[in-house]
């Protein structure tokens, strides 16, 4: 699904930058994803705009509550202030597109570091980067995350209690774009959530590097899912629902693509008394098939398709994966 909505998302089998939509050839549903996710965020948490706000509990008397509204409206200000200046809106609209397109989405909330503009950090992660599971009461709070440092200093910002091996060192000296591969992990433990974070690739015995551990009285993750079925841990999103029009809508643009280009350089007869071989005719642009000599020279292949047929095909497809993506509704 993120090599056909949106091409420019990573895949889990996709590196960095590397080409992913050499074979995309029709982006409506990019293009259908990309305004469902903006209609969430515009309507759900809009930027500088108070979108929650705080409140006294119903177990405090209605002086108790009055008393309590000044103090908490204030505090909700500071909150949304510190909203306003961090990158919230940059990560939560990639969680968004991670929503729609995967059904599954994980925002990471930190504090961040003394001097910053805000107190707060978030991490959009990357579905590709995290495996996810739920707790025992359901929730799905259980977290797996796999982190990449190119730079030691790096590691050791995020780590600074981190007791390193002496080979790690040579290794990042001799190599200074050495890359580190951490896993963290939150798993739910007695009323709260416990935190640790390894070393990939130690096999997991008893000599793992342990980076950090302590204990969260909540989830630094926030995980949530478009639509949960039954037995399921991940999300389904409206793009999993599309996904055979996307795919066929794609295909018939690129053979309206192919008859465009055959028809710009044609395929050819000419006359040759030789023997022909099926199996060495390729049916591309500018081919020329040989043919029995004094049938009408050189002439271009005639082509049996009817692509005006496809763009009756091609309009339904696109209209059927705008709806299915709400684009019509919401945009």
């Amino acid at each position: 699904m993120l090599r056909v909505c949106p091409p420019a998302r990573e895949g889990s089998q996709d590196g960095a930058g590397g080409r992913k939509n050499d074979l995309l050839f029709d982006g409506t549903a990019a293009d259908a994803a990309e305004q469902l996710a903006a209609s969430l965020m515009a309507q759900l948490t809009p930027p500088w705009t108070r979108w929650f706000g705080l409140a006294a509990g119903h177990a405090l008397t209605s002086e108790e509550q009055n008393a309590l509204a000044p103090i908490l409206d204030q505090a909700a200000d500071i909150v949304q202030f510190n909203l306003d200046r961090s990158n919230f809106a940059v990560e939560m609209h990639q969680c968004f597109l991670d929503l729609v397109v995967g059904g599954t989405a994980s925002l990471l909330f930190e504090e961040a570091g003394p001097g910053e503009v805000s107190a707060f950090r978030f991490t959009a992660v990357p579905l590709a980067d995290v495996v996810l599971e739920e707790g025992p009461e359901g929730r799905l709070d259980v977290t797996f995350r796999h982190c990449r440092f190119t730079l030691l200093p790096a590691l050791r910002k995020r780590y600074p209690e981190a007791v390193l091996a002496d080979d790690l060192e040579r290794q990042a000296q001799d190599d200074p774009d050495l890359r580190v591969e951490v896993i963290e992990a939150v798993l739910p433990e007695n009323h709260g959530y416990h935190y640790a974070a390894v070393l990939a690739g130690d096999g997991g015995g008893l000599d793992t590097t342990v980076l950090a551990e302590g204990r969260f009285q909540v989830t630094p993750f926030i995980n949530f899912r478009w639509l949960k079925a039954p037995g399921e841990v991940y999300g389904r999103s409206p793009v999993m629902k599309a996904l055979p029009d996307i795919k066929t809508a794609n295909k018939v643009v690129e053979l309206i693509l192919k008859n465009a280009t055959i028809a710009v350089t044609g395929i050819w007869q000419a006359d040759d008394d030789g023997v022909l071989n099926p199996a060495n005719i390729k049916l591309v642009p500018g081919t020329i098939i040989p043919k029995a000599v004094g049938l009408a020279g050189l002439k271009p292949l005639e082509a049996p398709g009817r692509f005006d047929i496809s763009q009756l095909v091609l309009t339904d497809l696109r209209a059927r994966i705008t709806h299915a993506l709400l684009a019509d509704q919401l945009g």
